[in-house]
């Protein structure tokens, strides 16, 4: 009898023991759950000031990390915003932050490639571009192609920077203007020798712009099948 006696103590004291973590857990949730919705406030916010106040919109996604550091969306906008201001340093650990809460993060992924790109660092860049492709659930696919082309094109890849450009061509419908992808294949073309490969890409690029690019993008292409037209051995004459 002694025994059963210690066992339905034992039972007991367990099923208030259970009771009172479950209260706890339920305390913790509900805790984490207001943190994360006051997080989400002031995310959203600083979105509302990002074309007005952006300095204003940067305190406010700072805030919300402060409050719950594992908002994926505010250290994206953060890695946008100071890339933007050419402080690449603080771009990339954001955008680095963002991968770690969700290492399917193709635009976070792109965007740290972009980072990378920009530093001449291209072997990085390559890299997580591919991470970025990983994804299928990516919805602008055709950005990080192109992204990549340009990388794989400056280390040298220019075979599978033009599978890379064939690929972002592919996509329907393009979040990037067509006139990019051609003028990335004229640039290639070029640089392997392929001068009326290049010339027809060029041609197609100018074809491809839209009435509010007219000016810069034309002039520059224009350039480009000038520079052409002296060219007898596939040398590239102008910068990328």
């Amino acid at each position: 009898m002694r025994l059963r006696r210690t066992v339905r103590y034992v039972c007991w004291k367990s099923f208030i023991g259970t009771c009172v973590l479950m209260s706890l857990v339920g305390c913790v949730t509900e805790a984490a759950l207001k943190r994360q919705s006051e997080a989400e406030g002031q995310f959203k916010l600083g979105l509302s000031y990002v074309h007005t106040d952006l300095q204003n919109a940067i305190v406010l996604f700072e805030r919300a990390i402060d409050i719950d550091p594992n908002h994926h969306d505010a250290h994206l906008e953060l890695g946008i915003v100071y890339g933007s201001r050419g402080r690449l340093d603080a771009a990339e650990e954001h955008y680095k932050q963002a991968i770690r809460i969700d290492s399917d993060s193709s635009e976070a992924h792109n965007n740290l490639g972009t980072v990378y790109a920009r530093q001449a660092q291209w072997d990085r860049a390559v890299e997580e571009y591919q991470k970025a492709l990983e994804n299928p659930m990516y919805p602008w696919p055709d950005t990080a192609y192109y992204n990549l082309a340009r990388s794989l094109s400056k280390i040298g890849e220019h075979d599978e920077a033009l599978i890379a450009l064939r690929n972002a061509r592919s996509i329907v419908p393009l979040s990037i203007p067509a006139m990019l992808i051609h003028k990335e294949f004229g640039r290639i073309y070029e640089k392997i020798g392929k001068i009326e490969w290049a010339r027809a890409s060029y041609q197609e690029a100018i074809e491809a712009i839209e009435a509010d690019d007219q000016g810069t993008y034309r002039d520059q292409l224009e350039e480009y099948l000038r520079n052409l037209e002296t060219t007898s051995d596939g040398e590239k004459h102008h910068q990328p």
